[in-house]
């Protein structure tokens, strides 16, 4: 079969005129189906256990349904999950899973699944409370989804009467941006003035709780309770919902979902893939009418759930046929497959920051993190320094004063570098101190957990191998989801193995390293670069082969190779590969460039009068939501010039500790 003709057979398996089910001249009786989703929340609910917590709706909520344990996103940040959420495809195989990119999705390979609720007869809408309608899936959707969207009223009521609803309501007073940029003690009081009703109540600092992974300080108190005010905030509006809906007369006829996008804003959480990241709450009460549909669950369930079984479940509970491509499994409903043994997520990019590729493989005990980019320290964001500044400050100053956990999670966050492997025990180390992976009694579990992960990433073709660079310009043609599946332009086994020798930072591989450098896939040279830059100093005998490798035909190559060598000493040799490359054609590449340039440091302070070549118009143009191309260059100054220092003390701190 030509690969023309397999897409050509996919295309008419899955278009959604074919995916209804087997019907009789009149459509059977279906649920209406609600998601109400919160942003940036972890399991902090008082049903959860979180003894600061105070969230008496979703409380009430949780005894009339099933609670689920164990629900993960799959990916420590929004955009990628939601692309998960709507199409049932991972991140990582379609391409949506840098935030904020923008990407095209053929919708006859991976159409979304509202539009096959659509197609079946259902309205659907995509409405919020506080903020905009999440439409950010990293993709624009051909196949229409919606039928309305951005309404702050009262959805469901746009609906033809008697026609089932989908709709999604997310609440946004939760996001990391509604904490965290205030100095301890500059809190509002507890009740504020001109309030319409009573404000939430105000946590006090002293009295919260502080996980383990941070120094108990002023500002992490302080932004732990802003985060449990938001909370119970967002409590109250979850319940006026439920309100709404009962007044309507439609709480007997409506399965409502309670979800959180990913887990909690505060830094250890959100963006990175410790359990505090991808880990959310998921609460689903079935009203007596269509109790049927849901198996013998109990009311607490221990069931490893992913975002990636939302678009099958809510398929079959509405009794449409699943369409092939999407990955997950039925976890409610007659159709319930068996619990999975492991679940999955990936860390790439966040709004055009630091690459950093990190794979989660988690099963209902072991949580295991693969960083292929172990030269970069787990603070490798500088939109976190944006979100929680006073926090991280404080944080870094403990850090550098020797106040913290010694060969803890928690003394570790400021460290240039991170392990390739991490593996935790989250029966006996819930909040991931200590990392087992050096442990030989957890050997077999590493092991074992170490080809899951391997294997996921094979079966799924991961795109995250490849360069954001190159994985644009190899899917111009047609998709990022078909191009992952040709093994000319992702050849996903080398570029596996290419990235686990990368990984080693083994002066003994310096010689594979180098005949990496030879390869003739220009993503593998790139790993090879790679594996050399990580190994700083030690790759001093490397040295002739990165000198080779600045007029490599490849851009990442060229720039992963100049920075290794400005580490070297070869910076005369090196900047001026790094200055072209900031007029490079395409924006992603001068991205990259001046992130380079950040960790490189004073040594770059050749490249400062040419930083505003990165301004001009380039290809790629629009790939983020906002244009960083001007923050960046603020901050490469402030890491190559001390006396742009003062504007961009912390950040800079980040870069050079």
């Amino acid at each position: 079969m030509t690969r023309l003709t397999f897409f050509r057979l996919a295309f008419l398996c899955l278009t959604p005129w074919v995916t209804l089910a087997a019907g009789a001249a009149v459509a059977p009786e279906r649920p209406n189906i609600l998601w109400i989703t919160a942003e940036d929340l972890g399991p902090n609910l008082g049903c959860c256990g979180d003894p600061d917590a105070v969230t008496p709706q979703l409380d009430q909520f949780a005894t009339q349904g099933v609670r689920f344990r164990n629900c993960f996103s799959i990916h420590p940040c929004c955009s990628p999950s939601r692309s998960a959420l709507v199409t049932g495809v991972y991140p990582t195989r379609l391409g949506t899973f840098q935030h904020r990119g923008k990407m095209w999705v053929n919708p006859g390979l991976a159409p979304c699944f509202p539009a096959l609720l659509r197609a079946a007869g259902y309205y659907t809408f995509n409405g919020s409370r506080g903020g905009s309608a999440k439409l950010d899936y990293n993709f624009e959707p051909k196949d229409q989804p919606w039928d309305k969207v951005g309404s702050k009223e009262i959805e469901w009521r746009h609906r033809r009467a008697g026609q089932p609803f989908f709709g999604q309501i997310n609440l946004a007073c939760t996001h990391q941006s509604q904490y965290g940029r205030r100095p301890p003690g500059g809190r509002p009081p507890a009740e504020a003035k001109g309030a319409q009703a009573p404000a939430p109540p105000v946590h006090d600092p002293a009295q919260v709780h502080v996980p383990p992974y941070h120094p108990d300080t002023p500002a992490v108190r302080e932004i732990w309770a802003e985060y449990h005010d938001r909370i119970t905030q967002m409590d109250g509006q979850f319940g006026a919902l439920l309100r709404m809906l009962a007044d309507d007369g439609l709480a007997e006829d409506t399965i409502v979902f309670f979800f959180g996008d990913n887990g909690h804003g505060i830094p250890g959480g959100k963006v990175w893939l410790w359990d505090q990241g991808p880990h959310v709450p998921l609460l689903v009460r079935f009203p007596e009418k269509w109790a049927h549909l849901t198996s013998s669950l109990p009311r607490i369930s221990d069931r490893l759930v992913s975002f990636i079984d939302f678009a099958p479940t809510v398929l079959s509970l509405a009794g449409i046929r699943i369409p092939g491509s999407m990955q997950g499994t039925v976890f409610l409903g007659p159709q319930a497959g068996p619990p999975p043994r492991y679940v999955f997520a990936a860390r790439d990019f966040h709004d055009g920051a630091d690459f950093d590729t990190s794979r989660m493989v988690r099963e209902e005990r072991f949580h295991y993190i693969r960083n292929f980019m172990p030269h970069l320290g787990w603070d490798a964001i500088q939109y976190s320094w944006k979100q929680a500044p006073h926090l991280l400050e404080e944080w870094r100053q403990a850090a550098a004063a020797g106040r913290l956990h010694a060969d803890t999670r928690q003394a570790a966050f400021f460290r240039r570098s991170k392990p390739v492997e991490e593996l935790y025990d989250m029966v006996g180390d819930p909040a991931q101190m200590h990392n087992l992976a050096g442990d030989p009694q957890h050997q077999a579990t590493l092991e074992r957990m170490r080809a899951a992960g391997e294997r996921w990433m094979l079966e799924n073709r991961d795109l995250g191998l490849l360069s954001q660079y190159e994985l644009y310009v190899r899917s111009e043609k047609d998709s990022p989801l078909e191009m992952g599946m040709d093994r000319g332009r992702n050849p996903i086994g080398p570029l596996l193995a290419a990235a686990n020798l990368a990984n080693r930072r083994d002066p003994a591989a310096l010689p594979q390293l180098c005949r990496l450098l030879q390869a003739d896939d220009g993503a593998v040279r790139r790993w090879g670069a790679l594996g050399l830059l990580a190994l700083r100093d030690q790759a001093a005998g490397a040295t002739e082969s990165l000198l080779a490798a600045l007029k490599d035909a490849s851009p990442d190559v060229r720039l992963t190779a100049a920075e290794a060598l400005c580490g070297l000493d070869q910076v005369e040799a090196a900047l001026p590969v790094l200055i072209a490359l900031l007029a490079h054609e395409s924006r992603i590449i001068r991205n990259e460039t001046l992130l380079a340039l950040c960790r490189v440091g004073p040594a770059a302070k050749g490249a400062l009068p040419h930083l505003d070549q990165a301004r001009a118009a380039s290809r790629h143009e629009g790939i983020w939501s906002s244009d960083n191309i001007p923050d960046l260059i603020a901050l490469v100054r402030a890491c190559v010039d001390e006396s742009k220092l003062a504007p961009l003390k912390l950040t800079r701190q980040r870069y050079h500790p």
